[in-house]
């Protein structure tokens, strides 16, 4: 084998190596049926805590800094709201070097945390005092798993409403009481239904691909934290309603089914995460909780809801009590917490643990600067088993209200129905908070977590006096969007006129007085190079004392057949806005109306491994590649025996293009092997490392 051409020596190394790689993935395979026979080998699932992250030279104000550890553009613009440092210590990784010593001693990591600088692991005793002896382990301590209380189903009392009323924009059907109860109807009716706006769902599965009210819904991402892939849909292996609460309370954002089911935020992006594990009863890991709500952040989701809550945890697992509701105890509670300090609005459900033995909120209700919600009846009265404040340092809890007894939602498609209203639970009342949350950062994309969640309080309907059972009350979207002051709708209507000209009109609405000269629309017809500007008439008039309606313009001399670009502009008696927001840097497309597209990252149509650049290198290099899928990711560096000299990637990436820094610094001249691999894609290149 020495004497063959060097040319197809590498070829016969590159082979021998994909044997390994094959060897290697086959007893993986092994390993896991294994596991899977004999669970009990496992032990108990642990968080392994470490002394420190292994990185002193890190700018926090470099942007490229972020992108190379997978925070986006998205998320350092949204982070740019609350504070000044792109990144903090809490986003650095964990280090690489502290997990492959764990694994060197049999141990396979299930989750790891870069908030919490800690990675978790099924452990045996044995291994726990191994890991107790190293000297870079902070501390060991077990996973919790917590259960949700599920309530039983009711009698369904929702009037159905098959025709819009004069002036409503959409037929809401059945979800029409639930929708009017907290005044979406009403934000939508002047054209805001979330767009722009990334909302990020925790639950226990979403059958969204097969649903009619789901099926349009913009996701841009999803994520299996139990079965570790890209589906959060039912799989062979999950119980038969896995995914069913998840598709209720996700249908309650953002589904559009004219005349059955719409909903407050139906033109968001969405973004999701399967974390609950449904046996023979709901509960869920915590760390499943706090990966994926770090996987969201970074992938600058703005709103994320959770409707789960905890209490109680299996037998042999330490309970919290009521004085560990303090908002700085339980790990999904301090998560929560840190998601709201890098700018998310955090929306959990209180619990339905009122008439229960426990009876206060769940975790991660208490935690600070989140909104957390409770239920009311169709009659807009206290339900009976919404859990309570105060927290345990006396917070009053819950924030808001919305409906939660008979609330009309989805189901996975081969019920008896489609939808059903016989379900109950601050579950259901939390994602229709998370949908109007989406409409007010429509409305106002720079508002602060803090300010959405003083938004929805200060104009609910129990402001005046709030209490722990209700909160600040029933929320009023339509208050509430404009608790800030002026907005201009965000979804522009675009129609033909006889002559095939454009006719543009905006919503503009104050609740100060609206300068009527000041609605202008300026239009660009050469991609936003330059602009002209006419003036929008008001027409549909929504207040006369403040000038607020829909504003119209008919865009002159320009044809169907011309793409424009646009945007509004308006002032009031206090500010002046555009819409969309940061205008002109963000513009609306009589070709796509959709708002804040390039903000989140281009998608690859098919995966590639690209030649690293510089080749030759000395002493670093650049290894880029594309994914078309969401998936977990291993890029590795081998030597030309198949020695692996370095893991650049282990672990989950969101669909998009990745460009990986490689030092060679500490390694002899020579030829080096990279390889990806991913579920669904593997593939090796060679590059030269010349000192």
């Amino acid at each position: 084998m020495n004497n063959l051409p060097s040319c197809l020596q590498i070829e016969f190394d590159h082979a021998q190596l994909y044997i390994k790689g094959i060897m290697k993935q086959l007893f993986i395979l092994v390993f896991v049926f294994t596991s899977a026979l004999f669970p009990q080998e496992r032990g108990q699932k642990y968080w392994v805590y470490f002394t420190d992250k292994e990185m002193s030279a890190f700018s926090k104000s470099s942007a490229a800094a972020a992108r190379s550890i997978g925070i986006t553009d998205r998320a350092m613009q949204r982070r740019a709201k609350v504070h000044q440092e792109i990144l903090t210590n809490e986003d650095l990784p964990v280090s690489q070097s502290y997990l492959d010593r764990l694994k060197s001693v049999g141990i396979s990591i299930e989750n790891r945390s870069r908030w919490f600088n800690a990675a978790t692991a099924y452990l045996t005793s044995e291994q726990v005092k191994l890991l107790a002896s190293f000297s870079f382990i902070k501390g060991i301590e077990p996973v919790r798993i917590f259960k949700r209380k599920e309530l039983p189903k009711i009698e369904s009392s929702l009037l159905k409403i098959t025709e819009p009323h004069l002036g409503q924009k959409y037929s809401y059907g059945p979800s029409f009481a639930q929708m009017d109860m907290i005044k979406a109807v009403d934000v939508h009716n002047i054209g805001v239904s979330g767009r722009g706006v990334l909302v990020g769902m925790l639950d226990t599965g979403f059958r969204w691909k097969e649903h009619e009210a789901m099926l349009n819904m913009k996701v841009i991402g999803e994520y299996d934290f139990i079965q570790k892939d890209t589906s959060t849909a039912n799989n062979g292996s999950d119980d038969p309603s896995q995914d069913s609460h998840g598709t209720s309370t996700m249908s309650l954002v953002g589904g559009f089914k004219e005349g059955q089911l719409v909903s407050p935020a139906f033109n968001a992006f969405f973004i999701l995460g399967k974390t609950e594990y449904v046996p023979t009863e709901t509960n869920v890991e915590e760390d499943n909780w706090v990966a994926a709500i770090e996987w969201m952040e970074a992938n600058g989701v703005d709103v994320v809801n959770s409707s789960l809550g905890y209490s109680e945890f299996d037998a042999g697992q330490q309970d919290y009590t009521y004085n560990d509701m303090n908002g700085k105890t339980a790990t999904t509670t301090k998560a929560a917490t840190i998601a709201a300090r890098k700018g998310v609005v955090v929306v959990n459900a209180m619990g339905n643990e009122a008439a229960s033995a426990w009876h206060f909120l769940t975790s991660p209700a208490d935690a600070d600067s989140i909104i957390s919600v409770g239920a009311v009846n169709g009659a807009g009265n206290y339900a009976g088993f919404s859990s309570v404040g105060p927290t345990s340092d006396n917070r009053t809890k819950p924030d808001v209200v919305a409906h939660g007894v008979g609330t009309y939602c989805a189901v996975p498609p081969g019920k008896v129905a489609l939808y059903t209203g016989s379900s109950q639970g601050t579950s259901l009342a939390t994602p229709l908070v998370a949908g109007v949350a989406a409409q007010v950062l429509s409305a106002r994309p720079e508002l602060t977590p803090v300010q959405v969640r003083d938004a929805l309080r200060n104009s609910a309907n129990n402001a005046a006096s709030p209490n722990n059972t209700i909160g600040w009350g029933i929320i009023n979207a339509y208050k509430a969007v404009l608790y800030n002051g002026m907005i201009i709708s965000t979804d522009p209507e675009i129609a033909l006129t006889i002559d095939s000209n454009y006719s543009i009109g905006m919503f503009v609405v104050s609740p100060n007085s609206v300068y009527k000269d000041s609605v202008k629309l300026f239009y660009s017809t050469n991609n936003g190079a330059s602009f002209n500007s006419i003036s929008m008439a008001l027409g549909e008039i929504v207040d006369t004392a403040t000038n607020s309606g829909k504003y119209s313009a008919v865009i002159p001399g320009v044809t169907s057949s011309t793409e424009v670009k646009f945007y509004a502009g308006a002032k009031d008696i206090s500010a002046a806005r555009t819409s969309p927001y940061n205008a002109p840097a963000n513009l609306f497309s009589t070709k796509q109306t959709t708002t804040g597209v390039g903000t989140t990252p281009p998608f690859p149509t098919t995966f590639a491994l690209k030649q690293n650049y510089p080749n030759p290198f000395n002493p670093a290099t650049m290894i880029t590649y594309d994914l078309p899928v969401s998936d977990v990711v291993s890029l590795k560096v081998y030597d030309i025996l198949g020695k692996e000299v370095a893991t650049l990637v282990n672990g989950f990436q969101q669909r998009r293009t990745y460009s990986v820094p490689f030092d060679g610094s500490h390694l002899a001249s020579g030829v080096y092997f990279y390889r990806l691999q991913t579920t669904f894609f593997s593939q090796t290149k060679g590059m030269m490392l010349v000192k």
